[in-house]
């Protein structure tokens, strides 16, 4: 756990030293441009809405419903958002096709009530841990421990995220789960935390204890980073370094977890990047969700932001904070035979534009103006098609889900 208290200082050192100035995006990017890239994007719609129909009912059994989708993504990403051929090709790599596969027959088999959105939203920490692997040199594939605590996520999280469950509950159930990552002998009280544990056997089958004991003590310093963040639900005053501080270390302490349950061990390069960039996608996470986080009472550095400014100043820190963390881990990723940082920029800015383009009201115009130049796509366009983006990747899994579940279950997976 001093680690993660360690690493939180050097990260929350570094974010209170980044500029919150404007730093260059990319090139502007014209209206004929855009144009063109939003007719590629219809044109991915519209290909996507046969996902629905009854004519791919027959496809089941075969890989074309893997074929299509795959074709009609890498022409969306090069065409419409410029990717390289090299890019694309680490995306939707076979490997991390057939890891997520894998992931979601064996969610449905652990747990056959797991709603679509709860998978989708675990395989966004097996897509984000395969990527890891690569960067940490392993070989890309889903491990036990990879299935478990990506799997951990629908329980835990969200449970600790959710305001319609009383502080008494959380801090119970987070005494008994913190005793189990412990290694201590906790009896369930309810099914949900008979699968928790479940998981945590999963772990514990793959690194043992005295073996791997840091592997453990991430896990307990994730744990506590996430009932820290506790504190956020119902508070009307916080320190902005108490703000930030819990933020960083929740998401930091998430990835570097991450990196011990791919590698068991890591250097001290590792770990810095390891929570550089967990902190990054957590800093990400909640500028997406400050809407949400306001409604629902959250204060996070972001919403509490918003309470006395616009969250310009904000985003270009946010930006500049996560541009520092990929410089200093150069030497790191130049293990990835591409751009892993140019990668990534290409992703942020995507990411960013659909934030502002959707919740204009927490920017001035200025920055959306600056910001929609350099976007492949207007803000009316994001706007408009907003609906359809999100149910979009709930669409392409349920299709995977059932691409995947069609076929008899491989008894070396399981």
């Amino acid at each position: 756990m001093m680690e993660i208290s360690r690493l939180t200082d050097q990260f929350t050192d570094l974010w209170n030293q980044t500029s919150p100035t404007q730093s260059p995006w990319g090139g502007v990017v014209n209206r004929e441009e855009k144009q063109r890239k939003e007719l590629y994007v219809d044109t991915f719609l519209k290909s996507m809405k046969k996902l629905d129909s009854d004519l791919l009912k027959a496809y089941s059994e075969s890989n074309v419903l893997d074929e299509f989708v795959l074709g009609q993504l890498r022409d969306l990403f090069q065409n419409a958002f410029s990717y390289e051929h090299e890019e694309i090709d680490l995306m939707f790599s076979g490997e991390m096709m057939n890891a997520t596969k894998a992931f979601i027959k064996q969610a449905k088999k652990f747990d056959p009530s797991l709603s679509i959105q709860s998978i989708f939203q675990a395989c966004r920490n097996v897509w984000i841990m395969t990527g890891l692997q690569l960067i940490l040199g392993r070989r890309v594939e889903l491990t036990p421990s990879i299935f478990a605590y990506s799997m951990l996520y629908p329980y835990t999280d969200n449970f600790v995220d959710d305001p319609q469950i009383s502080s008494k509950e959380k801090q119970e159930f987070s005494s008994r789960f913190a005793d189990r990552l412990d290694g201590k002998a906790v009896d369930p009280i309810n099914e949900q935390e008979q699968k928790i544990y479940t998981l945590v056997s999963m772990i514990e089958s793959q690194y043992g204890r005295q073996e791997y004991p840091q592997v453990f003590d991430s896990l307990l310093g994730i744990h506590q980073a996430q009932t820290q963040s506790m504190a956020l639900f119902g508070r009307n005053t916080m320190s902005d370094d108490e703000a930030i501080r819990i933020c960083l270390a929740k998401g930091g302490a998430s990835v570097l977890a991450d990196g011990y349950l791919i590698a068991g061990n890591l250097s001290e390069e590792e770990k810095c990047f390891l929570f550089g960039y967990g902190a990054y996608l957590q800093l990400l996470d909640d500028v997406q969700d400050v809407k949400e986080d306001l409604e629902d009472g959250l204060l996070t550095a972001f919403s509490k932001a918003t309470q006395e400014q616009k969250l310009d100043a904000m985003i270009y820190k946010t930006y500049n904070f996560g541009e520092q963390v990929l410089t200093d881990s150069s030497s790191l990723l130049s293990r990835v035979a591409l751009d892993f940082k140019g990668l990534l920029q290409k992703s942020i800015l995507l990411f960013f534009v659909e934030s502002v383009a959707v919740d204009k009201q927490f920017y001035t115009e200025a920055f959306q103006y600056n910001l929609e130049q350099v976007s492949p796509l207007s803000f009316s366009f994001v706007r408009d098609r907003h609906k359809f983006f999100t149910p979009q990747k709930h669409v392409l899994l349920e299709q995977l889900k059932k691409r995947v579940f069609a076929a008899p279950l491989n008894p070396v997976e399981d």
